[in-house]
């Protein structure tokens, strides 16, 4: 398992290749179907309450080893992309986090409720903390809705709309990944993903990790930090 010439720390990204197996990867895709089916949606939230397999991945040692010891597990979804479902995400990072209770804490806010979970924006230095996993489940190379990033972007804090435009003229890199690849991010790295040009399945796990201690402490994550 070789990680590629991306730097997590200085380029925002990286990519662990053949992280899971091929029986591991039939086995997640059946659950992934599953857990798509009964949410009816090709986006579904709160994952690992979800599904004991799911659960059991986000805290396992093939990708609890891929971030710091201090890390938790705090939110995970599944994004399945397929030809009826092929959707393009616009340049952006992702700034909220989602929190078990709306408080009003200093420094965080706005807040919303995304499929009936609260949401907040953080301050920036959390983000900042905070590791993503993205797990593959199908090949996605470019032609299939491959993640685009802008390497180097997470290192300017939460960016303004006419940043994102400016860091959009920036080199981007394409994030091709086969089935067991895990992309490795921070939340605040610049990303887009186009509709696929040749649609097929492409289904991802992606789980967030962040140290228990960075959160103010009167508020609570919304998912179980252990099993």
């Amino acid at each position: 398992m070789q990680l590629d010439d991306h730097d997590l720390d200085r380029d925002g990204f990286a990519v662990r290749r053949a992280v899971l197996d091929q029986a591991g990867i039939v086995r997640l895709r059946a659950e992934a179907d599953r857990v798509a089916s009964v949410a009816g949606s090709a986006c579904v939230r709160r994952l690992r309450d979800r599904s004991p397999a799911f659960n059991v991945l986000a805290l396992s040692p093939e990708l609890t080893s891929l971030v710091p010891g201090d890390m938790q597990s705090v939110r995970s979804i599944l994004f399945d992309k397929n030809p009826a479902e092929n959707w393009p995400v616009a340049w952006h990072q992702d700034t909220t986090i989602a929190i078990a209770q709306r408080l009003e804490v200093p420094g965080y806010g706005p807040w919303s409720i995304k499929d009936g979970v609260v949401h907040v924006q953080p301050p920036a230095s959390l983000l900042a903390r905070m590791i993503t996993l993205r797990v593959h489940l199908d090949d996605t190379p470019p032609e299939n809705g491959a993640l685009r990033v802008v390497p180097g972007s997470h290192r300017h804090g939460r960016l303004s709309p006419a940043d994102i435009q400016r860091f959009r003229e920036e080199a981007e890199v394409v994030c091709a990944c086969a089935a067991g690849d895990v992309l490795v991010m921070r939340p605040l790295i610049l990303h887009a993903s186009s509709r696929a040009l040749h649609p097929a399945r492409r289904r991802v796990l992606h789980f967030e990790y962040a140290p228990l201690a960075a959160l103010d402490p009167s508020l609570h994550w919304a998912e179980p930090t252990v099993a």
